[in-house]
């Protein structure tokens, strides 16, 4: 198909979809008015629940595969569950311990990642629920402020993005102590 084609072709089905719209009494939007239309949308809330037995057996069963795979591979009997596991958990995407495909070793890696959270910012693990599923997370306190670090690097991976942990961390950091420093000045109205 030629480039003119295309581009009449084009022409035509916006007039169309122009005509449709003023016979239907539909009326179109600027770009400034739609930038500031403010659309209907139902949220449902998430519900926020400790996690159950079986999630806690999940997390647990994760973990113990990932402290197998660093004893195997890097020959580390004990993760620590703190800043220090950054390094043995690159290590292991370094050495290429772990296959793309492996989804569930790659959020393996995220509850271990997690629990180095949970250890240095005081987060919590939650079962999160919203129209989207149920998923782990990390919640600090009893605010609205939650990390998903069960799939960070298993999609990372799907994406064939690089992993550095640390840089990871990092960021996470930022954005935790952004949000701690929100909440402890928050005013509190009674």
């Amino acid at each position: 198909m030629t480039t003119i084609r295309r581009t009449l072709m084009l022409c035509l089905a916006c007039f169309s979809l122009q005509v449709m719209a003023e016979e239907s009494g539909l009326r179109e939007l600027t770009p400034e008015e739609l930038e500031r239309y403010e659309f209907e949308v139902e949220e449902t809330p998430a519900t926020v629940t400790d996690l159950s037995l079986g999630q806690r057996y999940v997390l647990s069963t994760q973990r113990r595969e990932i402290e197998d795979l660093v004893a195997r591979r890097l020959g580390i009997l004990k993760l620590k569950g703190d800043e220090s596991d950054l390094k043995v958990l690159q290590a292991l995407v370094d050495r290429k311990a772990i296959r793309s495909t492996d989804t569930r070793e790659w959020q393996g890696v995220g509850i271990v990642f997690g629990d180095v959270l949970v250890t240095e910012f005081g987060l919590h693990w939650v079962s999160y629920e919203d129209d989207i599923g149920t998923s782990k997370a990390l919640r600090w306190r009893e605010t609205e402020n939650y990390v998903f670090p069960v799939t960070l690097f298993s999609k990372r991976v799907g994406f064939n993005e690089k992993i550095d942990v640390v840089s990871v961390f990092a960021k996470l950091k930022e954005d935790i102590e952004r949000f701690k420093a929100f909440e402890e000045n928050r005013p509190v109205f009674q």
